[in-house]
Order: C-alpha cells, then sequence, then structure tokens
C-alpha cells in the first residue's frame, strides 16, 4: 500500500517456473494498481514465520533529541527486534550487509545514525525477519521546513496512532483514519461502525475488495512513505498480522487502552466489539 494514493494496488511477481519452491529473494514484479499503466519493481519475498516474533513491528522511527543532537529524543523507539524464545541468544544482526556484534533478541538504539535495515536470523536457519529504522530529520515536535532550512514547530496535533510527516506540518493516517489529525474514521464518514476502508484512486477501498483480501483487513501490512513506516492494519498484530487485539485494547500494534478500562472496538476504540 502506497501513501501517495495507490491503495488497492497488489504485486503479481513472476518467479521462474522451473522451480519446484518457493525461494526467497528479490523478484521483478509488476504493481497493478486502478487507473494506471503497470509498473515495473521489485518485490522481496520471506518466509511466513512466527518463530521470529516481531509482535509485528518491521520498522522503527527515531528523532533526535534536539536539532543536530547525536542523542535521542524520549518519544524514539529505544529498542527492536524480536520476543524472546530458547534459542534467542545465538542469534544473528546485521545492518544493510555488515554483521553487527550483538547475538541476543533485541538490540538497543542510542543515536541518530542506528537508523539503517536490520536483518535478524537464528544461526544455521533459513528464518529470518527485517525491521527497518528511519530517523527524522528534527525532534517529534518540529518538521524539517524546506524553503526556510530549518526544523519548525508543528501545530498539528496528529491522534489515532497518526504520524507527523519529516517534512510538512501535516499527519500520515493510519488505515481507516482521515483529516488533517487523523481524528476521523470511515466508521463516522460512511455513519457505520465497521467499515474497513481507506481513500484510494477511485474512492473508497476495502481490504475485502482486493485480490485474496480480508474483509478485516487480516493478515495485510500497511506500508506508507515518510515516517510512518509499516503496520498491521488497526486491530491486529503478530508477524503475519493475523492476531486479534486482546481484550481492552485497540488501534495501530493494539497499543491503545479501551476508555475507562473498558471493552471497546479493537479498530477504532469507541463502540463495543458487537460484529467484529
Amino acid at each position: 500500500m502506497a501513501e501517495d494514493g495507490r491503495f488497492g494496488c497488489y504485486l503479481e511477481v513472476h518467479a521462474p517456473n522451473q522451480m519446484k519452491s518457493v525461494r526467497y529473494g528479490r523478484y521483478k514484479a509488476n504493481l497493478i494498481a486502478p487507473g494506471i499503466d503497470p509498473l515495473t519493481t521489485y518485490s522481496f519475498i520471506k518466509p511466513r514465520t512466527d518463530k521470529l516474533d516481531t509482535q509485528g513491528v518491521y520498522t522503527a522511527t527515531i528523532y533526535p533529541l534536539e536539532v543536530g543532537s547525536t542523542k535521542l529524543h524520549v518519544d524514539s523507539v529505544t529498542d527492536i527486534g524480536v520476543a524472546w524464545r530458547p534459542g534467542c541468544l545465538k542469534m544473528v544482526w546485521c545492518k544493510g550487509t555488515a554483521r553487527i556484534k550483538n547475538t541476543g533478541p533485541r538490540l538497543k538504539l542510542s543515536c541518530p545514525e542506528d537508523a539503517g535495515l536490520y536483518t535478524i536470523r537464528r544461526k544455521r536457519r533459513g528464518t529470518f525477519v527485517q525491521i527497518l529504522v528511519t530517523a527524522a530529520d528534527c525532534p517529534p515536535d518540529m518538521y524539517w521546513d524546506e524553503a526556510d532550512g530549518m526544523c519548525t514547530t508543528r501545530t498539528v496535533d496528529c491522534v489515532n496512532s497518526g504520524v507527523g510527516r519529516n517534512n510538512a506540518d501535516s499527519c500520515i493516517c493510519p488505515p481507516f483514519f482521515v483529516d488533517d489529525d487523523c481524528s476521523l474514521s470511515w466508521s463516522l464518514l460512511v455513519e457505520s461502525p465497521y467499515v474497513l476502508a481507506v481513500t484510494g484512486p477511485e474512492g473508497i477501498v476495502t481490504c475485502g475488495g482486493l485480490p485474496g483480501g480480508n474483509e478485516k483487513c487480516k493478515g495485510f501490512l500497511f506500508c506508507y512513505l515518510d515516517l510512518y513506516g509499516c503496520s498491521c492494519a488497526p486491530g491486529w498484530y503478530g508477524n503475519n498480522c493475523d492476531r486479534p487485539c486482546q481484550k481492552g485494547r485497540w488501534g495501530v500494534n493494539c497499543k491503545n487502552a479501551c476508555p475507562d478500562g473498558s471493552d471497546c472496538n479493537r479498530f477504532f476504540g469507541m463502540e463495543p466489539e458487537e460484529l467484529f
């Protein structure tokens, strides 16, 4: 899913016919999207697994403490990795193509220079996961103003797990939410609490309307440009985005608590869980 209005697009991957089984790696693919000619791009096929459990965290954003600082702001993600399991003390970590010393399940992040693509795998096993760490140019309450060449204080407060853009005073909203500050959901706009949709090039698009789609967006990983990165749809978490939020939790990666400690709709955090 692309932040530039290409929700509803999917990759048509062409693997060599002579292969008897899927091999992991980089493949040429066609990006199919409504209203545009197919684009040639590349896709990386990775194993579907729960053995290296990132809890659905495939991207992380870190912010400088202040402009030009080598320390991280408290709102930054301070560590990445996988949930501990037996055998997790024999991990292989790489940043880009270079192997790093860490061999445990988690890695601490301490400065903006820690940004990069990390690959985590178990020794002598083919299972692996990747986590992309992106560094913002400014602290979280500021954005980089290209015209002035400096960090400027934000005036828009992003809600519902929306993320402020790196170079603009606006928000990137998670799936199902819209408006400048991500305060509106499709459940309100279409007068139904159970419409899981986003805007696409031809209007509202639902997960169930995509090839192989699921009406509740189970198993979907949504990736946007800028500082948002990738996440499961609100209401889901886990390596494969197929684990529903536990009772009392809702939203992106289930990190929001329901109001007043009660149960609530795990997608929007408002209505009770009547249908979903």
